[in-house]
């Protein structure tokens, strides 16, 4: 396609009524037959205005209200969705598998949407099975979700279909986001997820290298999902050739992700000195993804703990050699430890060691 995204918006077209009538409209009966199969391109006018009744125009990206650009993402396979339709083809849910890139064996499982009339009829759990089914087919290894941790469901729900909890990303939903089930709606702050992860194909055995102050937590996180992980000794010469520090900025989100593709010195050096720049700009959040099998990260892993880096969750196979140590910095500590729900032991287990090593690292 030649067009741009900027093309056919359905915000355009539809009315605030629209969306206040899509969350008034009365609740589908359980029983009610419901289709889930793979996403066509006919059905990207009607999930666009799925996101439009279920979220009005507040929905985080902006290209879900867009037809043509979703239809561009299925063709060029940056990502691919599972819906579910109604008996009259109504477009009623929606999850999908994202691609960093076209080599990727892992996929983001997001953008999901479940119609007002037909919440309560976990469509989630049954979309997300069909999506992990898909997954298998296409030999994907797996699956990782960021699952609110406003209220427990999100996780259960992942949790029921074999998910494993990886970590928590601390301030990654940003303030005013609400959620029905949360005990204080009007809460500002910024929330939590809990990062999931669904093994769909057995992955390969690695040696992972995670610095010293982040390893044991990292091996029990590996332990706990069955993932064959080697820890590596460190016994290496320190360099200082290591690869380009990357910045990508949210600037909704007021946060930004710093991605390495080798730690060295000169790197290490590079993020201090992004650090203090973002800080002083007010950044929020800054997290920080770092190659697992780099030898180099246990050598220098020391150099990013001083600079207040707490742990944040593991993001398995994110490159060809493996898996990503995902790091946090948070220049605003408006996190509320205390709102963040769990769903498993192992799960609350985590988060408290996570939390007590985040508040050791303000």
């Amino acid at each position: 396609m030649d067009r741009k995204d900027a093309d056919i918006d359905v915000r355009q077209e539809l009315t605030h009524a629209y969306h206040a009538d899509a969350q008034a409209a009365a609740k589908t009966g359980a029983d009610a037959p419901v289709e889930i199969r793979l996403a066509r391109a006919e059905d990207a006018d009607g999930l666009a205005r799925c996101f439009y009744g279920a979220y009005g125009d507040s929905y985080d990206h902006e290209w879900v209200y867009k037809p043509d650009a979703l239809r561009r993402r299925w063709a060029e396979r940056m990502m691919m969705s599972v819906v579910g339709l109604a008996p009259d083809g109504e477009v009623i849910g929606h999850l999908a598998a994202s691609f960093a890139g076209r080599a990727s064996k892992v996929a983001e499982a997001g953008q999901a949407v479940v119609s007002p009339r037909y919440r309560g009829h976990h469509l989630f759990e049954s979309m997300k099975q069909q999506l992990a089914a898909w997954a298998v087919d296409e030999g994907l290894y797996g699956l990782f979700s960021e699952a609110t941790t406003a209220h427990p469901y999100s996780q259960r729900g992942n949790l029921a279909l074999g998910a494993h909890e990886m970590g928590f990303i601390f301030g990654y939903i940003p303030g005013g986001v609400q959620y029905k089930q949360m005990a204080d709606p009007a809460a500002l702050h910024r929330k939590t997820a809990a990062l999931m992860y669904l093994r769909t194909n057995r992955e390969p055995s690695r040696t992972v290298h995670p610095p010293a102050a982040y390893r044991e937590i990292a091996m029990r996180i590996y332990g706990n999902a069955g993932f064959a992980r080697t820890a590596g000794t460190g016994e290496i010469s320190p360099s200082d050739a290591d690869g380009q520090v990357h910045l990508k900025r949210d600037h909704d989100h007021n946060a930004a992700l710093l991605t390495c593709d080798s730690v060295g010195a000169a790197s290490c050096a590079e993020i201090a000195a992004r650090v203090e720049t973002l800080k002083a700009e007010g950044l929020a959040c800054l997290f920080i993804d770092l190659p697992l099998a780099d030898p180099n990260l246990f050598v220098y892993g020391a150099d990013l703990a001083d600079l207040g880096f707490a742990f944040s969750c593991i993001l398995p196979e994110a490159r060809q050699d493996g898996d990503v140590l995902r790091l946090q910095y948070h220049n605003e500590p408006d996190i509320h430890l205390g709102q963040i729900a769990t769903s498993s032991d192992f799960g609350h287990a985590l988060l408290a060691e996570i939390a007590a090593g985040y508040q050791r690292s303000g």
